[in-house]
């Protein structure tokens, strides 16, 4: 009888940390403490010598150019990432949303690397004979990896840091105040142009954070380790355009 009013308590106190760990996830906000936790990261990338200089329209055309190639390489993959995720997207919701981001990559291609292409002199034969750098290819596959291999949430998340770190870097040096007559303006006014609140990536956002919360910690781990590896392979992309000989 003891033994069993014991066990009857201590089910009792199980039930009630859950409901109150439950109650702490859904009251904190996972996608914020994710970009907290990455901060370092995103600094690098911001401070890497590619973005100093396209701030303030010092940076090499011919690099910028070998930049915007190697961008489009990385949006055409990113299309089949979505695609992969559009065949498993589980709700209405987030179909419509990987459709959007679908379309947003072409209109991002016409409003930014067209005006590029045509500034500097990419042709089409470029582009087509253009191979990737092996931190594009190697960015590109492992999004594809988890998006395949991974629930949906885990490969949505993946995604995320390209969204939301081209915003936040278009913002900071929006912040600066515009180099008169630099020529990477138009690049830096396409992502740093909206306020945080009606800009696509704060949708994103919202959204992966609805999934974040009702994951289960497993996959809720999974999504954190996704987002990290994303973010380096974001800095490695930035780093290796700016390093790579002309």
């Amino acid at each position: 009888m003891l033994f069993n009013h014991l066990a009857r308590k201590l089910a009792v106190v199980f039930v009630y940390l859950l409901m109150i760990l439950s109650a702490q996830v859904r009251a904190e906000n996972l996608t914020q403490t994710i970009w907290d936790e990455n901060q370092g990261f995103y600094q690098k990338i911001l401070d890497l010598p590619f973005n100093q200089k396209v701030s303030d329209g010092t940076l090499d055309e011919k690099i910028f150019k070998n930049y915007i190639i190697q961008d489009y390489i990385f949006l055409q993959n990113f299309k089949k990432v979505y695609g992969i995720l559009l065949s498993k997207a589980p709700d209405r919701k987030s179909s419509a949303f990987i459709t959007d981001l679908m379309k947003g990559v072409d209109e991002e291609i016409e409003a930014v690397h067209a005006i590029y292409f045509k500034k500097f002199g990419v042709t089409k034969e470029e582009l087509s004979g253009a191979l990737p750098n092996p931190g594009t290819e190697l960015y590109n596959s492992y999004l594809v990896e988890v998006a395949t291999l991974e629930p949906f949430q885990v490969g949505l998340i993946a995604t995320l840091p390209c969204n939301w770190i081209y915003y936040q870097v278009g913002v900071d040096m929006k912040k600066r105040g515009q180099a008169g007559g630099n020529k990477y303006q138009e690049w830096i006014d396409a992502y740093g142009s909206e306020t945080w609140e009606k800009s696509d990536a704060k949708a994103f956002v919202d959204l992966v954070e609805s999934y974040m919360k009702n994951a289960a910690p497993a996959d809720r781990e999974k999504m954190r380790k996704a987002y990290e590896t994303a973010m380096k392979l974001e800095y490695m992309f930035w780093d290796e355009v700016y390093r790579q000989p002309i």
